[in-house]
């Protein structure tokens, strides 16, 4: 018997065009009607899953920027967060900055850049949040912030710096990917496995009894710690060889067909 069932957004629950379909909205609440948890977890910003987690009637907690943080969706409190050190994250930026790279920061569920270009229209397409332009972001006053992230096209340079990453700081950084041309680093430790594992131990609910779906790297550790772990059809074939069962396309109402066979059979 399930118990909870843990969400990804992106490609997951979410079609091409950055919505929840009909099919899918309707499964979420057919399964909460019967008694199961529904958690969403993201590599959103808070603020960016917050119209989606409205539009689903969550009011549970949520699991953003990879596990960094979750919150309280009714009262919008932080129930935990692990942040990157400041000091740490100043150094990765003057780092990437010196490669070229495009990079946003995120502190106070707030989106921070210096260059406005076509990769910060594409991420506010995507996130619908506006970023906020500074001059410089390796000079910018900063608190820790909860995440950063590299946006970079090119897959050989993308793969490159991915390890450039993991190699130079993997030691005080988590490197991983919710797109093919997104390189996101939180805290040493963070991810959606881990944080899951946190939630549930205030719940009377055991590993077996959770099913969790996604599409991508950031989505594994969920995926294998989950006891029904579902990666979807249009994920990479590293991330379906991690997960117990494979949910048809995003675009064909995966969840919704997953659950359906699972859960409402």
């Amino acid at each position: 018997m399930y118990k909870l069932v843990v969400i990804d957004l992106d490609n997951t629950l979410l079609n091409n065009e950055h919505k929840i379909s009909e099919r899918n909205r309707e499964i979420v609440q057919k399964i909460r009607n019967k008694g199961i948890e529904v958690i969403i977890a993201t590599g959103r910003m808070y603020i960016s899953a917050k119209p989606f987690l409205k539009d689903l009637a969550l009011k549970n907690s949520a699991i953003v920027y990879n596990g960094a943080m979750v919150k309280d969706v009714e009262t919008d409190n932080t129930i935990y967060h692990k942040p990157i050190n400041k000091e740490h994250a100043k150094k990765i930026i003057k780092d990437v900055k010196a490669e070229g790279l495009h990079i946003n920061l995120y502190q106070n569920d707030k989106l921070y850049v210096d260059k406005d270009n076509q990769y910060t229209k594409r991420y506010e397409e995507i996130s619908g949040i506006k970023a906020e332009k500074v001059e410089d972001l390796s000079e910018l006053e900063i608190v820790d912030p909860t995440k950063l992230l590299i946006i970079e096209d090119d897959p050989k340079l993308h793969l490159y710096y991915q390890n450039y990453l993991d190699q130079k700081y993997g030691d005080i950084i988590s490197v991983t990917e919710s797109k093919s041309y997104f390189i996101e680093i939180g805290a040493k430790g963070v991810n959606k496995g881990k944080t899951l594992q946190k939630l549930i131990k205030e719940k009377d609910i055991d590993k077996d009894e959770i099913i969790a779906i996604g599409d991508s790297y950031n989505d594994i550790e969920m995926l294998k710690y989950a006891g029904t772990g579902i990666a979807m059809e249009n994920a990479p074939e590293e991330i379906k060889k991690n997960a117990d069962l494979i949910a048809p396309h995003n675009e064909d109402d995966g969840v919704a067909v997953i659950l359906e066979k699972l859960i409402m059979n």
